[in-house]
């Protein structure tokens, strides 16, 4: 068998999940026959999640860098609207279809769907009356034929995210549940002060492996000038991520070092997407080739099959090995033990089951050492936490007496403009720090359950080897079980033990944290800015604030000298800043007792523990559930003096040989996947 997976593309992709999902029906079907019914739920469970698992990419920038024209050459014809002002107002996701329709899911709640000629009137900003039906509409999701989505990729066009304040939110908030996300720069004006911002401040440091930065609208340039300006991009973003993760992980932790080595420089692609859509549209492969969108889509092919489809396939391959395993080690098990005299049987079936219940009793401490685990790792947090309205106080205290005034923004007309624009600034401020702070927060967790998953290791590889004991109890001196039965638990013994295919590192890592704390931070600035625009203009301008606008009406009736009395003005700015301050601080003090972020830390930190041992659990109990049936079965069929026919007997052989085969090609694909991984951080690296 030992076949050569190919999952370089999409369709070499597709092809390898259909043809691991077939072995594992297979699989399930043999283990039905068996009565290895735990086995069985659980293969069907991975299928059933495979099944409706594709891939997700999302397009984003600030507006009119191309996003709309650059998915529509994407789909070879235009399906989505563009224009020359900002076009999109809400996230349009594009999926396959063969018959194209358009499908509304609303804020509330309500769906429609309608004719694919009518998605502008609902999703943009084209005119006053869609405009306004876009502020209802949640999601639009585009149903179309296009040989792109047909390859189970969906795309998600996002608004412009400096366009309006609560689209761009809504654009940050999908980023950490997609497989890839593009985001779209202008060559002509290539890094905005938003676009600075946005990848200093908003996108997870975990985030660049995962991001293709297109610089769009080539084609205008000299071919030197474009290369240039590629090279100046990738500089850019690397320095901008770079300092980012000196700030999360420390410059000189053991994580920045690895996180340096890792991430290597940024996929940087230029390209010019309405001539690539007018060239598939005319079929003219000179003028697509010189768009340099083959290389755009074949880095985006990679990134998704590659690296975000390996962990699928490594999630089947996983599958079979252990679902493999425990269906021969079923089988050898059976033909060993009728073999046996009734008496030896009864005394290994009691040694057996003593061993499962001894696997349980260790399997509970694990737990005990796991919840000391989360204990520890939200203890270690305690000074971050004890900080972080200390730091986010800081922050904003720092911006009031930076923010530059003079006497005229003192003036009655001018107070609620000058409030609203250091209230905006204090927001942007606490709201990056909160995100720094979150994301430390999340990079020691997963430190902490990095830590404790290798330690898991070591009690997957004690769980195998009790396993394999209890296989070895009823082996028999005279066996008379064919060799090819023999070789294939070779195979599974040298796969299964030592093996990481239980996942206690895809458990923890993306369990309750992705994106989980690192949104706490949009939540806290939004919550300040709602209550600080209300509560300082109405205390500022009702208070204080009355004595500070009289004066200066006061003052200019008197002589000139007195009106520019420049420590006088100080002292008005100084007293306005210090009510301000003086606000700010109520409304964190506020803040503080109604949303209590160290109890919402904590929450999360356990969460993630908690995955760990719900995998520990789920895992193990298939297998050990499985062969205490197995023992039943056999000790039923003892007690009745039964024995194998020859047929079964036969059939049994065969399975085992088939299983035999697929336990060495799905271990064969995990290894290659594994090498290509680690030789994928080495080119990233140099």
């Amino acid at each position: 068998m030992n076949q050569t997976f190919n999952y370089g593309s999409y369709s070499a992709f597709k092809d390898t999940v259909e043809a691991l999902k077939g072995r594992l029906n297979l699989l399930m079907e043999y283990c039905d026959s068996l009565g290895l019914v735990n086995t069985s739920a659980s293969i069907k469970t991975t299928v059933d999640k495979i099944a409706s698992e594709h891939f997700e990419v999302a397009i984003v920038g600030e507006f009119k860098r191309g996003k709309s024209t650059l998915i529509n050459a994407l789909l070879g014809q235009e399906v989505l609207p563009a224009d020359v002002l900002p076009a999109t107002a809400t996230l349009n996701r594009v999926t396959y279809s063969e018959n194209p329709y358009v499908t509304i899911e609303y804020k509330n709640g309500d769906t429609e769907q309608v004719d694919i000629d009518q998605l502008e009137n609902y999703v943009t900003k084209l005119s006053y009356e869609s405009e306004r039906k876009a502020e209802t509409v949640k999601e639009a999701t585009v149903h179309y034929d296009t040989a792109f989505c047909k390859n189970n990729v969906d795309i998600i066009d996002t608004p412009g995210l400096n366009d309006d304040e609560q689209m761009t939110n809504v654009t940050l908030s999908i980023l950490p549940e997609i497989d890839a996300a593009v985001f779209v720069i202008s060559a002509n004006s290539p890094f905005s002060q938003f676009e600075k911002e946005f990848l200093e401040n908003k996108m997870l440091t975990s985030d660049l492996g995962r991001i293709i930065f297109a610089v769009n609208c080539f084609g205008t340039f000299a071919k030197e000038d474009e290369m240039r300006i590629v090279e100046t991009v990738r500089k850019r973003i690397a320095q901008y991520v770079m300092e980012k993760a000196k700030r999360v992980m420390g410059e000189d932790s053991k994580e920045f070092a690895v996180y340096e080595r890792k991430i290597g420089m940024p996929k940087v692609i230029g390209v010019y997407a309405k001539k690539a859509l007018l060239a598939k549209q005319a079929n003219d492969a000179e003028l697509l080739e010189e768009s340099n969108f083959p290389t755009f889509e074949a880095t985006l092919e990679s990134l998704l099959t590659k690296d975000r489809g390996a962990i699928t396939l490594q999630i089947l391959a996983n599958k079979i090995i252990s679902a493999g395993s425990e269906l021969v080690n079923s089988i050898v098990l059976r033909e060993n033990a009728l073999l046996m005299e009734t008496d030896e049987f009864l005394e290994k079936y009691q040694a057996a089951v003593d061993e499962i219940e001894e696997i349980r009793t260790k399997k509970r401490a694990e737990f005990v050492r796991i919840n000391d685990a989360a204990n520890k790792s939200f203890g270690d947090l305690q000074p971050i936490l004890d900080d972080y309205w200390v730091q986010i106080e800081e922050t904003a205290m720092n911006v009031i007496d930076e923010f530059p005034m003079t006497s005229e923004d003192l003036k009655r007309d001018k107070l609620k403009i000058v409030t609203t624009k250091l209230t905006e600034k204090i927001k942007e401020s606490i709201e990056n720090k909160a995100q720094i702070i979150c994301e430390q927060i999340q990079n020691e967790v997963n430190i902490a359950l990095c830590d404790e998953t290798e330690r898991l290791q070591s009690f997957e590889e004690e769980f195998f080897a009790s396993v394999a004991r209890i296989q070895e109890m009823f082996s028999v001196t005279d066996r008379r079980v064919d060799h090819v039965v023999g070789s294939a638990l070779g195979g599974v013994v040298s796969i299964g033990t030592g093996g990481a295919f239980i996942g206690f590192r895809e458990a923890g890592i993306k369990g309750a944290l992705l994106g989980g704390i690192t949104g706490l931070a949009g939540s806290l600035a939004t919550g300040f800015a709602a209550y600080l625009l209300v509560s300082t203009l109405g205390i500022v301008t009702l208070g204080p604030m009355i004595c500070i606008v009289a004066i200066a009406g006061i003052a200019g009736t008197f002589s000139g000298k007195f009106s520019v009395d420049k420590l006088l003005v100080q002292e008005r700015i100084d007293k306005f800043k210090q009510d301000f301050k003086n606000t700010v601080k109520k409304q964190f003090r506020e803040m503080k007792i109604n949303s209590d972020f160290s109890e919402t830390v904590r929450q999360q930190v356990f969460n993630s523990f908690e995955s760990l041992k719900t995998k520990l659990e789920e895992e193990t109990e298939v297998i050990l559930e499985d062969t205490q049936k197995t023992l039943d079965h056999l000790n039923e069929l003892k007690s009745e003096q039964k024995m194998l026919s020859d047929s079964e007997s036969e059939w049994l052989k065969s399975v085992a040989e088939y299983v035999g085969g697929l336990l060495g090609e799905a271990y064969g694909l995990y290894q290659e996947i594994t090498a290509n991984s680690e030789e994928s951080e080495l080119q990233t690296a140099e």
